[in-house]
């Protein structure tokens, strides 16, 4: 749905958009006919890396898909597997 509201930018540079948006996240992109403003959602920089690597990605959502259907399979038995697991699994950059 697409509405246009004129709004006056004030004398600090705030534009007030109304409740309805918020304690949402925003991108301003900024060219020389205006500005766009697009909902975006923030990812901690400690968490980026899974959004970057595909394999881990594909690994995380295969293991909760397994866990919602109660058959996830046995994993590595102890704390030195899983940790050499986890060192096998490229990070991608």
């Amino acid at each position: 749905m697409s509405a246009t509201n004129i709004k006056t930018i004030d004398d600090k540079g705030r534009l007030t958009l109304g409740k309805e948006f918020a304690g949402r996240t925003v991108e301003l992109e900024q060219s020389e006919t205006g500005i766009v403003l697009r909902y975006v959602v923030a990812v901690p920089a400690n968490e980026a890396w899974l959004w970057e690597n595909e394999k881990a990605l594909r690994a995380v959502r295969t293991g909760i898909e397994e866990a919602a259907a109660g058959t996830t399979g046995r994993g590595p038995k102890g704390l030195e597997a899983a940790l050499e697991f986890a060192d096998s699994i490229p990070d991608g950059r």
